[in-house]
């Protein structure tokens, strides 16, 4: 007579699993009897309310899983060393049928080799992972950055592309990113401070965010950033106090009316509306309402999110018709000579039109400095307009919770932040026609800016 123990022992054991030749079958998992394997047979498997498995009769241990919610893959069951092993070849239908047999059969013949599939597939990931690593290049590393974390994360994303391109891909561009050593990096930044402090400190900054999220993300296998652990190339930055007197507003501008440019137009809203120098050289014709002398900034386009509405000035509207007119005649010019392309809907389009993008912020800046170069005054950037302007509202006694709405600062306290909702506009629009009106009067009576009625729409 069998012991009891020992049928049940054998009773477990059969619910556990059944052998099928070289490989272990689990029915405990709602095992399904084996049967030849087809993509017909595959497609009218449906799945059930526990997961399922499907064995091929053809190729020992070859079997497909279905998940509750459908999903079908394709595995291998086999012994190793004693233990029971499981090796997923891939989702039907990613992976062909004909695909997933194949790389059973391979694996078979691995373990007949006496190796373990499983530990050859990590291994072999592994491998490729490290060869992966070893072979970036700061070029690709820099193009992944922008394409991947900056262009997603960043609003002013094309300030980074500009210095990989101007300043760090002609140093580092084709190396290994295992090259880069912090040696190289600090002499490079010195080298570049003694031109420029304060763009040292960008690039270095650059540098720096690019190798920490490659770090993060596993794209390069590094022990440590080669950007730091280093000091400020350029020094401790100062917030810029620049603000243009009157006379030197008098001057610049006169600077601007001559030989119109679109750069020069975009600086002297800069001017006249307050609004940074990206957000103006972006403006898109949808965002203005001529008829209602209003600029609609949308929160996509502005620093903090915040939608802004800016009321424009007669000045304002001013430059904005000569700039639309100017842009109709080119239009019209284009269509003489027959050519037919797309046309831009920016009021500072990119001089290349068949780019459609705005004119670069870039062009400000070498604006803004050709003119006080010209002139023989203190260095100015298009953003210290922006700051005349604020400065002027201050002298004119405009409160400083108004200067914040006009100029789109994010509001401080919580009851702005939170719950006051009102917009301003009324008290905006009577502080920006005032400081029209006083820029027409230092500027002296040009014609662009004389105190006239506003054109029509």
């Amino acid at each position: 007579m069998v012991p009891f123990c020992s049928l049940r022992f054998s009773f477990d054991c059969s619910l556990e699993f059944r052998r099928s030749g070289t490989h272990v079958e689990p029915t405990g998992d709602k095992a399904m009897p084996t049967e030849n394997l087809t993509d017909r047979k595959i497609a009218s498997l449906k799945p059930a309310k526990e997961r399922t498995e499907d064995w091929d009769d053809g190729t020992p241990g070859f079997g497909l899983r279905i998940s509750p919610e459908g999903t079908k893959t394709f595995f291998l069951m086999y012994r190793f060393a004693g233990l029971r092993r499981r090796l997923k070849l891939g989702r039907y239908p990613e992976v062909p049928l004909f695909e997933a047999r194949k790389n059973a059969k391979k694996a078979l013949a691995t373990v007949s080799e006496g190796k373990d599939p499983v530990q050859e597939k990590k291994a072999n990931e592994a491998r490729a992972r490290r060869e992966r690593l070893a072979a970036v290049s700061f070029d690709q590393l820099a193009q992944q950055y922008i394409a991947e974390y900056a262009k997603v994360n960043k609003k002013a994303w094309q300030e980074d592309e500009r210095l990989i391109n101007r300043l760090l891909r002609p140093e580092f561009g084709s190396l290994n990113v295992k090259e880069i050593t912090r040696f190289h990096v600090r002499s490079f930044l010195r080298g570049t401070a003694a031109d420029g402090p304060v763009q040292a400190n960008r690039a270095h900054a650059c540098l720096r965010k690019i190798f920490n999220w490659a770090i993060k993300e596993e794209i390069v296998d590094l022990e440590s950033n080669p950007a730091s652990g280093i000091s400020s190339p350029g020094g401790r930055e100062h917030p810029r106090e620049r603000s243009l007197s009157d006379a030197e507003i008098r001057e610049v501008w006169k600077e601007l009316e001559s030989n119109t440019t679109l750069p020069k137009r975009a600086l002297q809203l800069v001017l006249l509306t307050g609004q940074r120098p990206g957000e103006v050289a972006g403006i898109e014709l949808e965002e203005l309402n001529f008829k209602e002398k209003l600029w609609e900034l949308p929160g996509h386009r502005t620093k903090n999110g915040l939608t802004n509405l800016v009321p424009l000035n007669h000045q304002a509207i001013r430059v904005l018709e000569k700039q639309r007119e100017g842009l109709e005649y080119q239009k019209q010019r284009r269509e003489a000579r027959g050519e037919t392309a797309l046309e831009s809907g920016f009021v500072f389009p990119c001089r290349h039109r068949l780019k459609n993008k705005p004119m670069s912020v870039y062009a400000l800046d070498r604006e803004a400095r050709g003119i006080w170069r010209k002139l023989g005054i203190p260095a100015f950037t298009p953003h210290d307009l922006r700051r005349t302007c604020s400065t002027k509202l201050g002298e004119m006694l405009v409160p400083g919770h108004l200067i914040d709405r006009i100029i789109n600062h994010k509001p401080s306290g919580i009851t702005d932040r939170v719950y006051n909702k009102y917009d301003y506009l009324k008290e905006k629009r009577e502080a920006l026609d005032a400081w029209g009106v006083l820029v027409a009067r230092i500027v002296s009576g040009l014609e662009l800016v004389e105190v006239s009625p506003p054109l029509k729409a």
